[in-house]
């Protein structure tokens, strides 16, 4: 069992993916649609959608999403939310979007969760091939630079009568970062390893997986990336 399935519950989309607010999904959604070059009715893959907070919105505006979500229960909020969209309950490391799509985006730090680079390049690998030539993608991960300068090994947040406490620890001799989560009322708790990608070494598996074009911006404002930006977005082009 791997921990992410452990770990995304309805008490994660409770704390997590239903505290994105709809003009946060609007403005994401604003900024795919013109960083991506979607036209009107492009087919547009979703990787890791969680609960459809930006395949909802696509669709919405004509797009024919195609999405793919470990979580059964997620993929169930995804049909309900957005019945439109293609989604499927499958494993990212392995589901291939067919037919390849224009664009491809995998959001909110769904990347990562393997200790390995070869593990993790599976998951670009399948975006990569998920599309047709010419077409462009999106990932959107933590900007190292900028937690490590800030580093704060204690989190609370508090939504829907839950509390979350995330204590992070960092292995730097192996880019990891490690978290334990404990949500109460329930005395859930969970440990999650995430890959501490430095942005370089991001660009350099993008590469690997045959995306051409790379570049970094550092939020959906699409200003460049620096030490202080909020998220790094990869930006690519499968040739």
């Amino acid at each position: 069992m791997t921990w992410w399935r452990d770990l995304y519950d309805e008490r994660v989309a409770a704390l997590l993916l239903d505290a994105v607010d709809d003009a946060e999904s609007e403005a994401t959604a604003d900024f795919l649609v013109e960083r991506l070059g979607l036209r009107a009715g492009d087919r547009v893959f979703d990787q890791c959608a969680g609960t459809g907070r930006l395949s909802a919105p696509l669709a919405a505006r004509g797009f024919a999403v195609v999405a793919v979500e470990q979580s059964d229960a997620y993929v169930a909020r995804i049909h309900e939310r957005a019945p439109a969209v293609e989604a499927h309950a499958g494993d990212a490391f392995e589901f291939v979007a067919r037919p390849p799509c224009a664009a491809a985006f995998n959001w909110w730090t769904s990347f990562g969760y393997l200790a390995d680079d070869a593990g993790n390049l599976r998951m670009l690998r399948r975006a990569f091939e998920s599309l047709r030539p010419d077409g462009r993608f999106a990932l959107d991960f933590l900007n190292l630079p900028q937690i490590l300068r800030a580093f704060r090994a204690h989190e609370v947040a508090h939504r829907a009568g839950l509390t979350l406490t995330r204590h992070t620890g960092l292995d730097l001799a192996r880019g990891l970062m490690h978290k334990r989560w404990q949500i109460e009322p329930g005395g859930i708790v969970r440990d999650t390893t995430v890959r501490a990608y430095q942005p370089h070494e991001l660009v350099r598996l993008a590469e690997q997986a045959g995306f051409a074009d790379v570049a970094l911006v550092g939020s959906i404002r699409g200003e460049p990336l620096e030490l202080d930006s909020p998220r790094c977005i990869l930006l690519a082009r499968c040739p």
